[in-house]
């Protein structure tokens, strides 16, 4: 059995999220219901829409993760945005470990939809992005690997 405590490591396509606050991950399906007549409870129902969010608080701020999310150039410590720039794909990996047992989900494919810089009187900055999986190349969105066949 794998339990799995605290927090792991995040890394986007080799990037280290450092300092790693917290870490979230939603499947989410949306169901096409049939009802038949004047019956209360569907008789069938299809899954016709999936999809694999998250968002990640982390305190080491470096240019590279910032550029990971995005976009832009970098010039030493310097990142520019212009009116074109725009987050990148990335390879999204959280590994946990606990107990010597490793709990990795792996998304082929991610792209940040938000990065929030809240800063505060009482408290460190927490930079914290969300982010959507999308299909690879072959069709591949995400691997979860539980380290416990059990």
């Amino acid at each position: 059995m794998g339990i799995q405590f605290g927090i792991g490591q995040l890394t986007a396509s080799g990037v280290n999220f450092g300092y790693l606050q917290e870490v979230s991950f939603d499947f989410e399906f949306e169901e096409a219901l049939l009802h038949s007549g004047a019956e209360l409870y569907p008789v069938d129902v299809r899954i016709h829409t999936g999809s694999i969010k998250g968002s990640a608080g982390f305190a080491d701020i470096d240019v590279e993760s910032f550029l990971k999310l995005l976009g832009g150039t970098v010039s030493g410590s310097v990142l520019t945005l212009t009116s074109t720039s725009q987050p990148i794909f990335f390879q999204l990996r959280f590994t946990c470990t606990t107990d010597s047992v490793s709990f990795i989900v792996t998304l082929n494919r991610c792209k940040s939809g938000k990065l929030s810089l809240p800063f505060s009187r009482t408290a460190h900055l927490i930079p914290n992005f969300d982010f959507n999986a999308y299909a690879d190349g072959n069709g591949n969105v995400a691997t979860i690997d539980c380290g416990d066949v059990s």
